[in-house]
């Protein structure tokens, strides 16, 4: 990868890293524990778009620097691990079907994708729950963390065919060679 394509790229992934800060610290609903917020909307999307290493820091800074913002630090670890691995299923994906640089946000593999880092942000909020506070408090926050992904969920989608309408990714020249 060449400097500007590694520099256009680190541009793109503190832009999604700041993404995922706004929209999970000010667009959120309290929740017993903490909150539910959009912000993985942009982690699915940062997923879809960027390469692994760079998804991966997107969701990972920008999930755990929303948690120090927002007053809760005791979540930044827990979060940057979770955020980075809801990234996990569109890297792999990507990997398995070899189409690393599709035209298209939504499809069907990156469709397919969201319940399973869905199933990321319930197992690995419980387990955090369960270490941070107990077993009572990680399964009466199973609904708020499913409300949260799935509502995410719905907005990747929207942003994404909105995005699609544009052509938005066959107009990000720094994609393409930099997946293999």
């Amino acid at each position: 990868m060449d400097k500007q394509t590694r520099l256009r790229l680190t541009t793109l992934t503190a832009m999604f890293a700041a993404l995922i800060l706004i929209t999970t610290s000010y667009i959120k609903i309290p929740a017993p524990l903490g909150y539910i917020h959009v912000g993985d909307s942009i982690v699915y999307l940062a997923a879809s778009i960027l390469p692994g290493p760079f998804g991966f820091f997107a969701a990972s800074i920008g999930g755990a620097a929303a948690d120090l913002l927002s007053g809760y630090p005791q979540w930044a670890i827990p979060t940057a691990i979770i955020k980075a691995l809801n990234v996990l299923p569109f890297f792999l994906i990507k990997i398995h079907l070899n189409k690393s640089n599709t035209d298209r946000i939504i499809n069907i593999p990156n469709l397919m994708m969201l319940l399973p880092t869905t199933l990321i942000t319930l197992t690995g909020y419980f387990a955090a729950n369960t270490l941070l506070y107990d077993t009572g408090a990680a399964f009466a926050e199973l609904l708020p963390n499913l409300i949260q992904a799935g509502s995410s969920a719905i907005l990747f989608t929207v942003i994404g065919l909105s995005l699609d309408s544009v052509r938005f990714k066959s107009k990000l020249t720094l994609i393409g060679k930099s997946f293999k």
